[in-house]
């Protein structure tokens, strides 16, 4: 989320003003502090960024 933060020039409180969606929460998904997210989350982020879901996930391999 850093990267779309930068590239569209957007401060978190700016994304909580135009996502309606707390500046707590936010910042947990920017610090990848969350372990769960609702569609409706993503949706409102996709909506405030203009991009397609594969911009805000990034998959990671864990070794067990």
């Amino acid at each position: 989320m850093q990267y779309l933060l930068e590239k569209n020039n957007i401060t978190l409180t700016d994304l909580e003003k135009s996502t309606w969606l707390s500046y707590q929460q936010l910042w947990n998904i920017k610090h990848w502090k969350t372990t769960k997210i609702s569609f409706d989350t993503i949706w409102r982020l996709i909506e405030a960024f203009k991009c397609t879901p594969n911009d805000l996930f990034e998959i990671k391999k864990y070794s067990f």
